[in-house]
């Protein structure tokens, strides 16, 4: 009897160590979740911006006026010099 008491004592001890490493782990895991969550969101975000950067300057609009601004600049480096 002494002997059935012990083994279910220890069984339960393992059980309980177990469990409680089970839930470490599982909090551990969302922690890992969280943080990729966080990185893939700051990415996206980064993506986003430079995307929009990319499209403003590449638009129709601002490669005219980029084009202006350097027929101007040679304009005025071919003026005679005073």
């Amino acid at each position: 009897m002494n002997e059935r008491i012990a083994v279910l004592l220890v069984v339960l001890l393992l059980e309980l160590l177990g469990g409680l490493g089970l839930r470490n782990e599982a909090t551990a895991a969302r922690g890992r979740i969280e943080v990729q969550r966080r990185c893939k969101d700051e990415c996206t975000l980064r993506i986003n911006f430079y995307a929009s950067l990319f499209h403003e300057a590449t638009s129709p609009t601002n490669l005219q006026r980029e084009l202006d601004r350097r027929q101007q600049l040679r304009e005025i480096n071919n003026l005679p010099q005073l």
